[in-house]
């Protein structure tokens, strides 16, 4: 009896002596690592290269752009996988311990050198919230890779000039109640700018046309005028988007808009460069009437309107966003009224002074 529980103690010392060096086996074929701030467990040995792909670890590239912010080179400066904080060779072995961290690679601009034109007879602000023109020196960007060149800061040199004259601008058309406006400024002989929703220029074409054909001014509202958030708080993707898709119906349909007024008046430093790389201006307004609230009469409107304008007032009221039907009653007393002020309507067209 002793002699068989000596054996089988015998058996359970070996058995728990084994089982001990197969861990101890196991414990010294694997590593421990940090992948993004968790803890892998790995088979030692393993490489940089290894470790990247069985977890998935690929760096975003970076761009190349453009002096206008268009791309020229796609994924031209890779990413990194970062070994306890620095580069290393794929082929480096892991060690238990190391940390391992993705680096997207930075976006970069393309050289370029500055410059500055005088502008002689002057230049309206940007953002614009008047008519007035300043004398002063233009600072140009050029791109040594794309040879494309950007506006950037403006010098004044002297003092605003303002022409006394009043420009009407339209916001959120076309719409149906688009027709019915243009034929009262036919009616007065009266031109203005009319600021276009670009998924509307897609559904109403005909009425783009009528604006061009009848010597109005057509300038981008952005694409589909979002409003849910501002338009300064996109992304900066969607900014650019909204952009150059506004200008691109626009431009399909024979306007070449270097005017654009972000939804809400919403604007900031990213908001006036992304324009400015499609060749757009922002243009905003000095006198608001509200035309656009609901109950408001073509009366009260009128009112407003004639109550603030001043030489160089830049008048907002629209066309679109529903039934404008009260805006287009108002037109009458409202160019009456500013002729009557001594002031004659006016374009926003960059190319022409005051």
């Amino acid at each position: 009896m002793r002699r068989t529980l000596s054996i089988g103690l015998a058996i359970l010392g070996t058995v728990a002596v084994g089982v001990a060096l197969a861990l101890w086996l196991l414990r010294e074929d694997t590593i421990s690592l940090r992948v993004r701030g968790l803890e892998e467990t790995v088979a030692a040995g393993m490489t940089l290269s290894e470790a990247a792909e069985r977890f998935g670890l690929r760096p975003v590239a970076g761009d190349l752009f453009d002096v206008q912010g268009g791309i020229l080179r796609r994924n031209a400066y890779p990413g990194r996988v970062l070994l306890n904080g620095r580069a290393a060779p794929g082929r480096t072995r892991l060690e238990d311990g190391d940390r391992l961290r993705v680096l997207a690679g930075r976006s970069r601009p393309e050289p370029s050198t500055r410059f500055f034109v005088r502008i002689r007879g002057g230049m309206p602000s940007n953002p614009q919230f008047s008519l007035a023109w300043t004398p002063g020196e233009q600072e140009i960007e050029r791109g040594r890779i794309s040879g494309k060149i950007a506006p950037r800061a403006f010098r004044p040199s002297g003092p605003s000039r303002t022409p006394r004259a009043v420009a009407l601008t339209f916001d959120d058309g076309p719409s149906p109640s688009t027709g019915e406006i243009l034929a009262v400024l036919k009616r007065f002989h009266a031109r203005a700018t009319f600021f276009a929703v670009g998924r509307l220029a897609r559904q109403y074409p005909s009425l783009v046309r009528r604006e061009l054909a009848a010597g109005m001014e057509v300038g981008s509202h952005s694409y589909s005028h979002p409003y849910r958030t501002p338009f300064d708080r996109q992304p900066h993707e969607e900014i650019v988007d909204e952009i150059e898709r506004g200008k691109a119906v626009l431009a399909a349909l024979g306007a070449e808009p270097t005017l654009f007024r972000p939804p809400g008046g919403s604007f900031s430093p990213d908001v006036i460069e992304a324009a400015g790389a499609y060749g757009q201006r922002l243009v905003l307004w000095s006198v608001d009437p509200t035309d656009w609230k609901a109950g408001t009469t073509a009366t009260q409107i009128a009112r407003r309107v004639l109550r603030a304008v001043r030489p160089g007032s830049i008048v907002v009221l629209h066309d679109g966003g529903g039934d404008r039907s009260q805006t287009a009653r108002a037109l009458p007393a409202i160019v009456r009224g500013i002729r009557a002020k001594g002031l004659k309507l006016s374009l926003i067209d960059p190319r022409q002074e005051p």
